[in-house]
């Protein structure tokens, strides 16, 4: 039997029970099963025991011991689980995409049964980096079988120029394991959507933008013989097609190992459907002038759905170019990032053309776009060889696109010199989509944007809409370089570059609109509202460690973008404009493109600032900007004086809501401007991430005010002794021109929100904004003031000392009320037109008689207008204060006429959401029944049910 025979059966073991012989010479004799049940008894008893004096024995100390093991490797599992769930989420390196060839055919055609609903081609090549049997894209939702993805490679075949070439010459192993050699195909016809098992491809080149080839065979000197060459394309087997649902990944196994440094092709047919969710491929609709409705479709791929209209390497740092081509009817028009380059007849359907688009530079798959509709444009060339720049619109809007036209043909020349480079594109098109989830969309070349962050009409003289249109453009602008020209590598550095997009826009707004005073009517609102957020349990760091995909549509907050732009001002300002933009520069060049990290650039400034001396030779860019985007807040900087012997000391914590209860030890490098009553010029103080440092005042007397955070320049608040604060008080009414008006803003909001957090008390803010009524003609401190004190009136409305407080808001109020008016009048300023919106609202909301006969007379006049709803005479930026305060002092009439206005088609959805607060404002109570029971029966996607207000506002 060799080394040993194999039994079957385990009685031939087992003895003859015949023959056996038991010698029981005293003792127990009991069976198998009755022995087996005493052990098992035994052991039981003895594990009791154990377990007994291991909770309350004398070593019970140890127990705690290994419980605390225990936990810790409980976290270094979960540290573990993290770590393994970002390897999930991510792409493995050792294959990348290099080209992408793309045929989408979107049916809007209600004749059809497959209306609303897509198929598609995918070709993509890749490199291989790194041998491997796997190759792993993305996708979701899609409808994709085995026999519609295909793995193939190219082949340079020798064959003499009097024979035929032999099947397998010149092939690998590899090769001859199951190859097929597939014929010649047209390459830019799209595919059928049935899947052919017959279908041929090129043997010629796959894509124009990587070789061209003369379809002759070129003739290679070998020696003395002429050797042909061409190319065959062979088919390679795949073993297997796996789809991840929870990663959206889908996974290409092959039968065999693709090479290092070998190029591939994945082509791949695709079928979805075009839904109405706002993401990814979806549909939408406008009315147009007669009642009819028009259907579009359009895309949102940011930040992981693109990977819903066709596979692909939907990561950002993964850049590749792109032939796009879009079906669509002949009655409607296509764009996507690139211009038209041709547009082919659909074969046997006279209905449908394919408009084929020029191929893009290489590009992140989250930027690709395309729309099918029947929209009409406007266009501006640009006279120094720019790009074209067009805006689209449903007809019955194409006049209101005029300002987004005149702007951008503003903007793209100016950025074009201060970021030292070239648009990147022949055109750019921005389009006003109907229901777009995001405010605007930067895709390369196609900007997406909602219909009221793009449209505007001249007439109605809204200076909130204006800058807000302004800002958006310009923010949407900038990524055409910083974002899509150069792209992070990942989504953890978002909030550079959304931090970035509104640091621009303020540029912007500051360079070309210098009368605007960019402060106030944007940065100054964003700041003070992150700075408050940021002070929350609830905030978070501006840069995360992200694990799954809907952790990253989850980080596009107004952290990221605001405090990103807060950081991103500090850091300009401490390197200087100049080194600031040099230093740019030298990154959108170095890396367009392609991908990089935030370090790439902060290595960049901190070469470029240490040639120019600007920073500590202690101090890099990294460490200081690491100390602001990995941690969540912000400090508090202290000054604490020494009046004898004219020095102060500088102390940083972190602030919270509830300063007294602070336990975090979080340092941040912090480069402080100061200055002092009898210096005017600004210096610089670095706390390097230490807790507290030494200031010398030497020069500064007993009744000199020292001043921290010059112009607001750094995300941080200040807090001031008692003397020093009284200092500060006694300047800002004897002359607060000596303080820059947006510390003056920064003032008032730090002490309200340093006395709102136990810090200091609150007569050192109330003290401060009695100047304003005095001497104060700018909005920005005005802005501050009204915020803070509105929204402590809202904590304290229900105590009796309520009526006092509103008196002393209103006291400061009324003389500006009175010098401004109510009218807009043509000599205004910007800030003329800001401080009378913001003076108004208060005086309204604080019942004062006048303001509150003003807005009933609005009121009175558009219930008399002969189409109210066609024709609102109160200015927009007013209707919700005037609306507001005409229903709270008015009765059913009133809300009535207003609730019958929000059912009429021909109602904005700006006027719609403002219709829907104003409703709110009513004190009827049988009106707030009535309103809480219709406002429920609005369509959810009307209007935001978050933002109704309380019956008190």
């Amino acid at each position: 039997m060799g080394r040993g025979a194999y039994h079957s059966s385990r009685a031939e073991f087992l003895s003859d029970e015949a023959i056996l012989k038991y010698n029981r010479n005293g003792g127990c004799f009991v069976t198998t099963k009755k022995a087996i049940a005493f052990v098992v008894f035994a052991l039981g008893s003895l594990a009791a025991v154990i377990l007994v004096m291991y909770y309350y024995g004398p070593n019970r100390g140890e127990k705690i011991i290994h419980e605390s093991n225990d936990i810790e490797k409980l976290i270094n599992d979960t540290i573990s689980e993290e770590v393994a769930s970002q390897t999930e989420l991510r792409l493995p390196k050792n294959v990348h995409p290099t080209h992408y060839r793309l045929w989408i055919h979107p049916l809007l055609d209600e004749n059809s049964d497959k209306n609303f609903t897509f198929t598609g081609t995918v070709k993509i090549q890749i490199n291989c980096t790194g041998g491997t049997n796997k190759i792993v894209l993305h996708w979701d939702d899609l409808n994709i079988t085995e026999t519609d993805v295909r793995v193939y490679t190219t082949r340079q075949v020798e064959i003499d120029s009097e024979a035929q070439p032999s099947e397998t010459h010149n092939m690998t192993k590899r090769d001859i394991q199951n190859p097929t050699i597939l014929e010649s195909k047209k390459d830019d016809e799209f595919p059928t959507t049935e899947q052919d098992d017959t279908t041929t491809l090129q043997t010629e080149p796959l894509f124009e933008a990587t070789t061209e080839m003369d379809t002759t065979p070129p003739i290679i000197e070998v020696t003395t013989q002429k050797i042909l060459v061409k190319s065959e394309v062979v088919a390679l087997p795949v073993e297997e097609i796996l789809k991840d649902d929870k990663n959206t990944k889908l996974t290409i196994i092959m039968k065999n190992i693709l090479n290092q440094g070998s190029t591939y092709t994945v082509d791949i047919k695709f079928a979805g459907l075009i839904l109405d969710n706002l993401v990814g491929l979806y549909k939408t609709h406008y009315v147009d002038a007669y009642g009819t409705p028009k259907w579009l479709a359009t895309t949102h791929f940011q930040p992981v759905y693109a990977r819903r209209v066709f596979p692909c390497f939907d990561e950002p740092g993964f850049k590749a170019p792109f032939e796009i081509s879009i079906a669509r009817m002949t009655n409607m028009t296509a764009l996507s990032n690139m211009p038209l380059k041709e547009t082919e007849p659909m074969k046997d359907n006279p209905d449908w053309v394919w408009d084929h688009f020029h191929q893009t530079p290489p590009m992140s798959t989250y930027l690709v776009a395309f729309t099918i509709s029947d929209m009409e444009s406007i266009s501006a060339e640009n006279s120094t060889g720019g790009p074209m720049i067009r805006v689209w619109a449903p007809r019955a809007d194409l006049h209101l696109t005029r300002y987004a036209l005149e702007v951008a043909a503003e903007i793209v020349p100016f950025m074009e010199e201060y970021f030292g480079v070239k648009y990147p594109l022949p055109k750019l098109d921005m389009m006003a989509i109907p229901n777009f989830g995001k405010a605007a969309m930067e895709n390369w070349g196609i900007i997406s944007f909602r219909k009221s962050s793009l449209l505007f009409d001249t007439n109605s003289r809204s200076i909130k809409t204006k800058s807000f249109i302004l800002a958006k453009i310009a923010h949407e602008l900038s990524h055409q370089w910083f974002g899509n020209l150069v792209t992070m590598e990942w989504w953890s550095d978002l909030w550079l570059n959304e931090g970035f997009g509104t640091f621009m826009a303020e540029v912007v707004i500051t360079k070309l609109r210098p009368k605007w005073h960019s402060y106030s009517s944007i940065k100054i609102r964003d700041t003070y509202n992150t700075l408050y957020a940021d002070s929350l349990k609830s905030t978070h760091s501006i840069q995360m460690d992200i694990t799954n995909n809907a952790q990253i549509e989850q980080t596009f907050d107004p952290i990221i973008y605001q405090k990103g732009s807060s950081i991103l001002k500090m850091l300009n300002f401490t390197l200087t404009d100049d080194v600031f933009r040099r230093g740019l520069q030298q990154y959108l060049k170095k890396y367009a493109y392609s991908s990089a990290s935030q370090d790439d650039l902060w290595s960049l400034y901190t070469r470029t600032a240490r040639n120019e001396s600007i920073i500590p030779e202690t101090v890099t860019v990294k460490a200081l900007m690491h100390s602001w985007s990995t941690q969540s807040g912000y400090p508090i900087v202290t000054i604490t004086r020494d009046y004898d012997s004219q020095t102060a000391v500088l102390n940083q914590t972190k602030f919270t809501e509830n300063l007294e209860n602070t336990t975090s030890d979080a340092l941040w490098y912090v480069p402080v401007t100061y200055t002092t009553k009898e210096d005017n010029r600004i210096r610089v103080i670095w706390l390097e991430n230490n807790r507290e440092t030494k200031l010398n005042l030497s020069g500064t007397g007993n009744d000199s005010w020292i001043l921290l955070n010059i112009d607001e320049t750094g995300f941080y608040r200040v807090n001031y002794d008692r003397r020093n604060w009284r200092l500060l008080v006694i300047q800002l009414r004897k002359g607060p021109d000596q303080i820059p008006v947006a510390t003056r803003g920064q003032l008032i909001d730090d002490a309200f929100q340093l006395a709102d957090a136990g810090a200091i008390n609150y007569t050192v803010a109330f003290d401060l904004v009695k100047y304003l009524y005095i001497t104060e003609p700018n909005y920005i401190p005005w802005y501050s003031a009204l915020r803070n004190m509105e929204e402590l009136r809202l904590i304290i409305s229900n105590y009796e000392y309520s009526g006092l407080y509103d008196n002393f808001i209103l006291k400061l109020v009324k003389p500006m009320f009175h010098d401004l008016g109510t009218e807009q009048r043509p000599y205004d300023t910007q800030n003329e037109k800001l401080m009378r919106l913001h003076v108004v609202t208060a005086a309204c909301r604080l019942r004062y008689g006048k303001c509150i006969s003003w807005a009933r007379e609005q009121y009175f006049q558009w219930m008399h207008e002969i189409d109210p709803d066609s024709m609102n005479p109160i200015s927009i930026d007013y209707r919700f204060i005037a609306q507001c305060t005409a229903i709270k002092a008015g009765g059913p009439y009133e809300w009535d006429f207003l609730w019958n206005r929000t059912l009429s088609p021909k109602i904005s959805p700006v006027d719609l959401q403002t219709a829907y607060l104003s409703l709110g404002c009513t004190y009827d109570p049988w009106l707030i029944n009535r309103y809480e029971t219709v406002i429920f029966l609005v369509n959810s996607q009307t209007v935001n049910l978050l933002k109704i207000p309380r019956n008190s506002e």
